[in-house]
């Protein structure tokens, strides 16, 4: 295992062990390798001569092996070779042995270099998604940015006044209006009384009563405290019943002197006259000017609010949009967060694997060279060949008995087979030449015979003694 613990760093590298194994295997037993061995250690010098490269490759290739041992762990296995030369044996297999370390070593640093560099590419790819995503957005805030839902209080708080200022607006333009009727019912009695100026300035300014008479001093006084109460003491009106109520006090004050002095009413009246019409018509302009302001201030808030109306309306639908938008970028940037942690982690595995200090094989038993040959068995191949050859002398006297050979030395079978009866036996006469060959294949198989029977002894002898061919 790693030398660092898996709670402080975990490895990148990881699978099944037996398909890890199985892929360093095909690598170390390519045409490449083998033919690397080969050459290096002159393995099979006479096949090599003989036979293409190939057919020698996949010669060593079966005499390599990987096992397991009984009862060993899971992580143990064995690596074996079978060769005629016990030194070259044991080199190769150390060899081999060796290539399967430095494969795992370079697999598992190259493993890790690939997912680091996956994880850089993603990392880059989610990075420029996430660039576009904020500026997707941006551009939606610029867009929208007097429909965005941090706007509703601002956009409700400029209604209000708008609606505030509409009404205002309409109240004075109502004020204004009432004004321009007094002053035209005003400008009525002074052109009238331009037409008439045998009236006084104060009965042409006062209405006339129902039976014709003037008001009296106290009633233009309770006019004047009722216009008060609705005007400003600033106001045309209130300040034309003021000048009426000034002139009637004054008149009573000269009706109650005995003096009796020439006015000139005509002078006075008409002097007065014109200059209450010039007032009362610069006044209608100055009201029909402000009534004209007034009108397009409220028309253009009318279009204020309709625009802010709108804007309140497309809160809700923009409030979504963004937050469609939001809900992809935070997901977006939890896929980036988490990429980045396992970039980090990844970083640190391959680190870990360049010092190796990750997860390694090594040697727990180099090999040696073996003492004795693995194979052939001799007690094995000793027995067999003994039942082998009593099986066989068995089954050939068999086979010459009841098949090759059809004679029949026995006067009774004959007898028997035939259904006649023997009259005499003559002897088989044998010929000086076919004596001789008789005893020459004697003793030839005899002496095959003691041949065998010594080298099997001998065998068996250097077996019984420890002895090795």
């Amino acid at each position: 295992p790693q030398k660092v613990p898996a709670s402080y760093i975990k490895s990148t590298v990881s699978g099944d062990m037996e398909a890890f194994i199985h892929s360093i295997w095909q690598e170390i037993t390519s045409r490449r390798n083998l033919e690397v061995l080969i050459k290096e250690y002159n393995l099979y010098p006479h096949l090599v001569q003989r036979l293409p490269m190939e057919s020698v490759v996949e010669r060593m290739r079966r005499a390599i092996k990987v096992s397991r041992p009984r009862g060993g762990r899971r992580n143990v296995f064995v690596i074996s070779f079978e060769y005629t030369d016990p030194q070259l044996t044991a080199k190769v297999v150390n060899r081999i042995a060796n290539i399967f370390i430095e494969e795992n070593l370079k697999l598992r640093e190259e493993q890790a270099k690939t997912i680091t560099a996956f994880l850089d590419e993603e990392l880059e790819r989610i990075e420029k998604e996430l660039r576009e995503r904020e500026r997707r957005i941006q551009e939606f805030k610029i867009k929208y940015m007097d429909e965005l839902p941090e706007q509703k209080q601002s956009i409700i708080a400029t209604l209000d006044r708008l609606q505030k200022e509409s009404e205002a607006l309409q109240m004075r333009k109502q004020m204004l209006e009432d004004r321009r009727i007094a002053i035209l019912e005003q400008l009525k009695i002074a052109q009238h009384t331009e037409k008439n100026p045998t009236k006084s300035p104060l009965e042409a300014s006062l209405p006339a009563a129902e039976d014709n008479q003037l008001p009296t001093l106290k009633e233009l006084e309770e006019q004047y405290q009722a216009l008060l109460m609705k005007y400003t003491p600033r106001h045309p009106d209130v300040q034309r019943l003021k000048k009426i109520i000034e002139i009637k006090k004054k008149e009573i004050q000269e009706s109650s002197k005995e003096t009796t002095q020439d006015v000139p009413v005509e002078d006075v009246t008409e002097k007065g006259d014109i200059n209450i019409v010039a007032q009362l018509k610069a006044q209608l302009r100055s009201i029909d000017k402000e009534i004209r302001l007034i009108n397009q201030k409220y028309q253009q808030i009318q279009e204020q609010i309709k625009v802010y109306q709108t804007r309140l309306e497309n809160i809700p639908r923009r409030e979504q949009e963004l937050k469609d938008m939001a809900r992809d970028y935070k997901n977006l940037m939890d896929t980036y967060r988490m990429l980045m942690d396992k970039k980090i982690q990844a970083a640190m595995a391959e680190t870990l694997e360049k010092r190796q200090q990750g997860e390694q094989f090594k040697i727990i038993d180099p090999a040696r060279v073996p003492e004795v040959p693995i194979k052939p068995d001799t007690k094995k191949t000793l027995l067999m060949g003994f039942v082998l050859a009593l099986g066989a002398g068995i089954g050939l006297a068999f086979v010459i008995e009841f098949f090759l050979d059809r004679r029949i030395y026995d006067p009774s079978l004959l007898e028997k087979q035939l259904n006649l009866r023997v009259l005499a036996i003559v002897p088989k006469v044998t010929l000086p030449r076919e004596r001789r060959w008789a005893l020459v294949k004697s003793l030839v198989l005899s002496c095959i015979a003691f041949c065998g029977l010594a080298v099997n002894a001998a065998l068996l002898w250097m077996v019984l003694n420890g002895y090795t061919l």
